[in-house]
């Protein structure tokens, strides 16, 4: 499908991802739509916009992430790239002359700097040149100052390869620091991932001895032939806030099949399910900003928690122990 004439505009890679992630996720909506009115089951209705988020926003955190890695590949590339750039100057040829004679293994800095070779001989301003490549690397502070300093060099007309040696030193030792520093931080962030784990054991344990000790001890009970049972919360609700709490439990039973809408077996497990998903997703965010302070980082590590414990509430669930 051609989006350009489809539309009539040109869109970027990202934007191609949203569209075409939301045309699939209205068609998974639509579909368990149809399924619901076949089988007049509404929770398949929910399950299929369950599965209709995660399609349209996972590929375009898959896209964001890859993009976030390329950065960080020529951020680890970009010393190569300037020491040759500075070994070639050293012969005495001009800079433009210098960045076109460029012939190393850069990684992902590689396709940047054939379109900088590129431009350069098309004729194309230098300076406006490096601009171009600098937008490219807004989102690193590392890439955007060091091609601003390449910029300013050319322009100063110094000693450039004084200038380039400096900055290589330089980014050689912020490189050294931060690798250093996730060495020690991921120790923090395993203990992260083991307090989870921990967590979403002892939860499981929680639920499958307090549910039954509830329901024989019947606290929020009814008197019927002498014994009291338990019931669920839910059958005392007076105000909206509860009846909103309580739907969603029952949504969650239904979808996992924690047991009877508004019985105490749903209420509990619901409850216990969202405690694990909230608080796999908030540490996986908070191992993110520790180990790498980035957003994606906490994004993907949040995303990762909150897989597994949902795998593990379910395969517990399946087995009976929760």
């Amino acid at each position: 499908m051609n989006l350009e004439k489809l539309l009539g505009v040109k869109l970027t890679k990202k934007q191609e991802i949203l569209f075409y992630s939301a045309i699939i996720a209205l068609v998974i909506i639509l579909f368990g739509l149809i399924l619901t009115l076949l089988f007049a089951n509404f929770n398949i209705l929910l399950d299929s916009f369950i599965f209709s988020v995660f399609v349209f926003t996972v590929p375009f955190f898959v896209y964001k992430y890859l993009h976030f890695m390329e950065i960080r590949d020529c951020e680890k590339n970009l010393p190569v790239f300037l020491n040759d750039l500075k070994e070639i100057k050293e012969s005495g040829v001009s800079f433009p002359e210098a960045i076109k004679l460029c012939r190393g293994d850069y990684g992902k800095l590689n396709k940047y700097v054939e379109k900088l070779k590129k431009n350069i001989s098309w004729g194309i301003n230098i300076d406006y040149a490096l601009k171009q490549m600098q937008k490219n690397f807004g989102e690193s502070r590392i890439l955007s100052r060091s091609i601003s300093t390449l910029l300013e060099t050319y322009k100063s007309g110094g000693n450039v390869e004084n200038i380039l040696e400096t900055l290589i030193n330089s980014l050689l030792k912020i490189m050294e620091s931060e690798k250093d520093k996730k060495s020690t931080m991921q120790q923090y962030m395993y203990m992260m991932y083991g307090i989870f784990l921990i967590f979403v054991g002892l939860i499981i344990v929680l639920g499958n001895l307090l549910i039954p000790m509830i329901s024989e001890i019947g606290v929020t009970g009814i008197e019927i032939i002498g014994k009291s049972k338990a019931i669920s919360p839910c059958l005392d609700c007076y105000d909206p806030l509860c009846y909103g709490v309580c739907g969603y439990y029952n949504i969650i039973g239904g979808m996992f099949a924690f047991g009877e809408p508004n019985s105490l077996q749903v209420y509990y497990k619901s409850l216990f399910f969202t405690m694990i998903i909230l608080q796999g997703f908030f540490t996986g965010l908070i191992v993110g900003q520790i180990s790498a302070k980035s957003w994606l980082e906490g994004a993907k590590h949040g995303l990762i928690m909150l897989f597994l414990g949902l795998f593990i509430i379910i395969i517990a669930n399946i087995i009976g122990f929760f």
